[in-house]
């Protein structure tokens, strides 16, 4: 299967609203106090309007293509040290970073090696602008493979973010 990873267009709309939907549908049948998942007008809609905006030179978006459709995407920005890094006991604040903010790859494409060409790409420019670490999240109370995906790919557990709500 042939992927290309390249900058998104707005034809990618469709696409990419698709691996969302996919990725919000898992969610919500596991936790849907928590998840919901979206109207797909709306989304194309939304999606389509973001397209059109330039992108920021400290992000990164990226679309995942197979046979001229946009099957995934990935989002990613540079973080600069913090200013008050000297007085943080986290050395990872004075270093410049990148955050991977978001990946989804539609479902029927899951499993070819595409999750893992998007992230071997927010890592190489990543370390092209800089960046000397990658920092993500994912739940792992509606994990579907995606801790492992990412340990397999090198990266290791560092945190666990806790959730509480108040009635």
């Amino acid at each position: 299967m042939d992927v290309v990873t390249r900058p998104p267009q707005v034809e990618d709309a469709e696409g990419l609203a698709r691996a969302a939907r996919d990725l919000a549908e898992q969610y919500a049948a596991r936790e849907p106090d928590r998840f919901q998942v979206p109207d797909p007008a709306a989304q194309v809609a939304a999606l389509t309007a973001e397209l059109e905006l330039p992108v920021p030179a400290h992000v990164l978006w990226l679309v995942a293509e197979v046979g001229g459709e946009a099957v995934g995407d990935a989002h990613a920005k540079l973080l600069e040290p913090a200013q008050d890094a000297a007085v943080d006991v986290l050395r990872d604040s004075g270093r410049r970073r990148a955050y991977l903010e978001y990946m989804a790859v539609q479902a029927r494409f899951r499993s070819r090696g595409i999750g893992g060409r998007l992230l071997e790409a927010v890592e190489q420019w990543a370390r092209a602008n800089g960046a000397e670490l990658v920092t993500f999240g994912t739940n792992l109370r509606s994990d579907f493979g995606a801790v492992a995906f990412y340990e397999r790919h090198g990266s290791e557990r560092q945190a666990v973010i806790l959730r509480k709500t108040l009635a």
